[in-house]
């Protein structure tokens, strides 16, 4: 039998992974949210809604075809022994397949109720085919980001997000295009990653051709399913009303909030970036009771308060800058944004408390918790939204999330009273 390979170094390159990385995806959302302002300003809320719409279910396919793979991938493959590395990522790449399959005839029997416009609909498939090729992306860099050589995955990453972003806000802003016909480079920057991911996989003989054993299925799907849960759900109870809004109150109403919804994450990156930073050391306190009650405590004071400052920093800052950024159609929409800022303070706890609860192998819990947080959003959004309109919508999100975040808050007081830890999930 042979044996499994020495653990990885833990030397100067992780700092200078993790830099890279960071400084890739800051450079890739800071185009984002430039491609952000040109369409705000080109086409208002009415833009907005259609392409925050469009980003709405193409990032559910997204994260219903990540099914967590990434997170997993890379944990297995640095266990496994060398001969066997290739054949993970024929694992994987065949259990991905299936499941994408599977949530595109979902997409196209959603679509086929829905009878978007014709514009509307080359948005959605744009969108869809550039998440789908990052969703594949993913897979494929496990063998770099398992063997510590994480700088090429960040740079295709920021290559083919920002490719995107970059020609679809030239095309929009210096050639006038529509947002429909722009959005065509979405598509062409998916598939720019995908085809670059396959190279870097083929770097480390990894094997390509997908392995559809329906045995290897179902144990990847048993396997990934509450990774794949908590990111697909998370952006379901973000997105439900975005979808809800434009079908049921319109395009402007939709643009709207997803432009707060915009500025919510941004306010909320502060805490996804300090909790990506401080996720391997929480994971090696888990063994030790005493260091992880510490540091839990630490976390939980450090990071309400951030989501304190950060909620109040946008309802005082934003509504003031609204209009000078965004343009004259967003007139009126002030009070509406500054009332979104409690988005970013219960989102913020999750993001503080959701981390913790993967330190202390809770995800099962988490995707558990987060299932019932969704539900509860989707009912209440869908029955008040047509009745108190925008307003409903967003104090459905924020009462769903404080739900969420109370419920994690029980799961952690448990696991901190806890005097020795397993290794299990729990």
């Amino acid at each position: 039998m042979t044996a499994s390979p020495p653990p990885l170094s833990m030397g100067h390159n992780t700092g200078r992974n993790a830099f890279a990385m960071l400084a890739c995806r800051i450079g890739a959302d800071l185009l984002n949210f430039l491609l952000f302002l040109v369409v705000s300003r080109r086409f208002g809320p009415e833009g907005m809604g259609e392409y925050g719409y469009g980003f709405a279910l193409a990032g559910l396919v997204y994260y219903a075809a990540t099914l967590g793979i990434d997170e997993f991938g890379v944990r297995e493959y640095s266990r496994l022994p060398v001969e066997r590395r290739p054949a993970l990522i024929s694992n994987l790449l065949g259990s991905q397949i299936c499941i994408a399959v599977v949530v595109t005839f979902v997409l196209l029997g959603y679509l086929l109720i829905t009878q978007p416009r014709p514009t509307t609909l080359l948005i959605i498939i744009s969108m869809t085919i550039y998440q789908l090729g990052a969703a594949f992306s993913a897979t494929l860099f496990v063998p770099a980001m398992a063997q510590q050589q994480m700088l090429p995955p960040a740079f295709i990453n920021l290559l083919g997000r920002g490719s995107a972003f970059v020609i679809t806000g030239l095309l929009i802003w210096a050639f006038e295009w529509s947002l429909h016909a722009a959005s065509v480079a979405f598509a062409a920057g998916g598939l720019l990653m995908l085809a670059l991911a396959l190279r870097s996989a083929a770097a480390f003989k990894a094997q390509l051709l997908p392995n559809f054993a329906t045995s290897n299925v179902l144990d990847g799907t048993r396997r990934l399913w509450s990774f794949a849960a908590v990111g697909l759900l998370g952006q379901l109870l973000n997105r439900i009303g975005v979808i809800a809004l434009s079908l049921q109150l319109g395009e402007a109403a939709a643009g709207v909030y997803a432009t707060g919804l915009k500025l919510v994450e941004v306010a909320c990156l502060p805490l996804v970036f300090i909790g990506v930073a401080a996720y391997p050391r929480l994971c090696l306190a888990f063994a030790d009771p005493a260091v992880f009650r510490r540091l839990t405590r630490q976390g939980l004071i450090i990071g309400t308060a951030l989501a304190v400052i950060l909620a109040l920093s946008m309802y005082l800052l934003v509504p003031p800058l609204l209009v000078p950024v965004l343009g004259e159609r967003f007139a009126g929409s002030e009070t509406i944004i500054a009332t979104m800022a409690a988005i970013v303070f219960a989102q913020g706890l999750e993001i503080v408390l959701g981390r913790l609860m993967l330190a202390a192998n809770l995800n099962v819990a988490r995707a558990v918790r987060i299932t019932l947080g969704t539900l509860v959003c989707v009912l209440l959004t869908v029955s008040f939204t047509p009745l108190f309109g925008i307003h409903a919508t967003i104090a459905a999100l924020v009462g769903s999330y404080l739900l969420v975040d109370l419920l994690y808050f029980g799961n952690l007081s448990g696991a901190l009273r806890r005097r020795s830890y397993a290794p299990g999930l729990t």
